[in-house]
């Protein structure tokens, strides 16, 4: 009889675990010692009520799966009612949730921030271990087969710090560490050049934007902490006085100084009502996953069912969908819905819609809500509380911007589609930059995985 699809253990392997999942761990194979990380890690439990400082604002941390750790904002005390943990150099720090889609920070000298909140696992290394080389690792492809294979719950899938103990990794010398990690990060170097490129290309679109258009760039001050201000009537958002504290106004952010300036309002529909043909039955669906807040593109289409669409943000082709909530605004998720299964989609709830008229073209639209001075500018009209704040769509009606022709024989005339033809190609340079530093960051990840495992 033929047992090779049967995985046979010793009673003495079950160690008290009658799961199956927990008994089908992959087998990792190293030229360097294999051993358990409980030998190796401390988990860090210490927290602070930042509460008892009311009027003393803290610096929090927070982590992504693109950037790790990462300076996320400062709050007054009286604001946060958790205690938070706090994170020393060198320690790495993971959400247990979300683990498995790379959710993982180390905290190193660059970052200021000293609390995190308290969903987050904290964990530092013993003298025997690197952190730079454990967190390289836990990276990996490899490491993340093995985080999955630890993970407990039904629903929620979650790696807590007792089950990340448990699991083995290659553990070479202090020495050959220290080299492999070296190696590692001169790549990554290669990286953050193409990175930076790619940043400095946004930075000269904006620039040539405003430059083209004849719109001064305005410094945004903060005038909150002033006895009195005055505001002009024609400049006041609505009777909210927290709306009217900041310097730039949305009525003049974009005000050109040679183009006649108009009201956003004239020229599309926010958040108008969608309603779908009644010979569609599959549309897209497009959750904020799929839009890239790199690139300002739809990554990954996906299909839905018009009768599942209720209670999600619909829309439609060539609509403009611009992120309404913290991190997704400030990160750039703005696209234009192209390419739309039978013309129509649905996706989250926290995309405000833009449906502009015969007087512009969309990609004329966007390319102003997608220039970072918008987005730091709406910032400063946020509300909701810490973590699910969003740009309410006061803010966006009473936006203007210059208007051009759309289109004019005279070559000599600065029109829509010009500007938008200029700018979109100077886009192309940026994805290739981003691009490439992905193309060089996998195989950095590959020769890095290929080094430590076998």
């Amino acid at each position: 009889m033929n047992y090779d699809i049967l995985k046979f253990i010793t009673y003495k392997e079950l160690n008290n675990k009658w799961d199956i999942k927990g008994h089908q761990l992959s087998k990792i194979s190293s030229k360097y010692p294999i051993k358990k990380l409980e030998n190796f890690i401390i988990e860090r439990k210490d927290k602070i009520k930042l509460s008892d400082k009311p009027n003393e604002k803290f610096g929090i941390l927070g982590i992504s799966n693109e950037v790790g750790m990462f300076d996320a904002y400062e709050e007054y005390g009286k604001n946060i009612k958790q205690k938070y943990k706090i994170v020393a150099e060198n320690y790495i720090a993971y959400n247990p949730y979300r683990v498995n889609v790379g959710s993982i920070g180390i905290k190193n000298k660059k970052l200021k921030n000293l609390y995190i909140s308290p969903a987050y696992v904290v964990f530092s290394c013993k003298e025997q271990l690197l952190p730079e080389y454990l967190f390289i690792l836990m990276k990996s492809s490899i490491f993340n087969k093995l985080v999955k294979e630890n993970t407990t719950g039904s629903v929620r899938q979650t790696l807590s710090f007792s089950n990340l103990s448990k699991i083995s990794i290659p553990i070479p010398s202090l020495e050959k560490q220290n080299n492999i990690v070296k190696k590692f990060y001169e790549r990554l170097k290669e990286v953050s050049l193409m990175e930076e490129k790619g940043k400095k290309t946004e930075v000269e679109i904006e620039n040539f934007l405003f430059e083209e258009l004849k719109i001064k760039k305005f410094l945004n001050e903060d005038t909150n902490n002033s006895l009195l201000r005055v505001i002009k009537f024609n400049r006041m958002l609505k009777w909210d006085v927290r709306l009217n504290l900041n310097k730039i106004s949305p009525k003049i952010m974009f005000n050109s100084e040679k183009y006649e300036n108009i009201s956003l309002t004239s020229v599309c529909k926010i958040n108008p009502i969608t309603k779908f043909s009644k010979e569609v039955n599959e549309i897209t669906f497009l959750p904020m996953e799929s839009v890239s807040e790199v690139y300002g593109e739809i990554e990954t289409y996906k299909s839905g069912d018009v009768t599942k669409s209720k209670g999600y943000t619909k829309f439609q082709e060539n609509d403009i969908l611009w992120a309404k909530i913290t991190p997704c605004m400030e990160n750039g998720k703005c696209v234009i819905a192209k390419k739309l299964l039978n013309g129509y989609g649905y996706g989250s709830t926290e995309f405000h819609v833009f449906r502009v008229n015969e007087k512009i073209i969309p990609e004329y639209l966007y390319i102003f809500l997608r220039t970072k001075f918008l987005r730091n500018v709406a910032k400063c009209y946020f509300s909701g509380s810490v973590g699910q704040q969003r740009v309410g769509v006061e803010f966006l009606e009473n936006l203007t911007i210059p208007i051009l022709p759309i289109d004019s024989i005279d070559d000599k005339v600065l029109t829509q589609k010009k500007l938008v033809n200029k700018i979109f190609c100077e886009k192309e340079k940026i994805k290739y930059y981003y691009t490439e530093a992905k193309r060089i960051k996998n195989k950095a990840n590959s020769d890095l995985e290929n080094e430590i495992f076998m």
